[in-house]
């Protein structure tokens, strides 16, 4: 199962571009911080994450600010064929 769901501040958002077949696009980059517990003590986590969305939700993403507090959920990717980057592909969008 590819499952992801993370929350955080927008820091960045791109402006709206679109598809060779005309599909809406947007990415972004979501910075989330934390406590977790790992291996029985608490740890702060702060990690920056590429986002990237289509179709409707694509216009949702490009009208936020940045510094909106977000709850993203969506599948983990390459962000091409030939990177090792990862991108969060997503499928859902709330503002908290």
């Amino acid at each position: 199962m590819n499952r992801l769901v993370i929350s955080g501040a927008l820091v960045q958002i791109d402006p709206l571009r679109y598809s060779p077949a005309g599909v809406p696009i947007a990415e972004a980059v979501v910075l989330h911080r934390s406590n977790q517990e790992v291996a029985a003590q608490a740890r702060q986590v702060e990690c920056e994450l590429r986002v990237q969305a289509s179709g409707p939700l694509a216009a949702r993403l490009a009208q936020l600010a940045a510094g909106t507090q977000v709850k993203l959920e969506g599948a983990l990717n390459r962000r091409s064929v030939n990177s090792r980057q990862l991108i969060l592909i997503l499928n859902r969008i709330e503002k908290e």
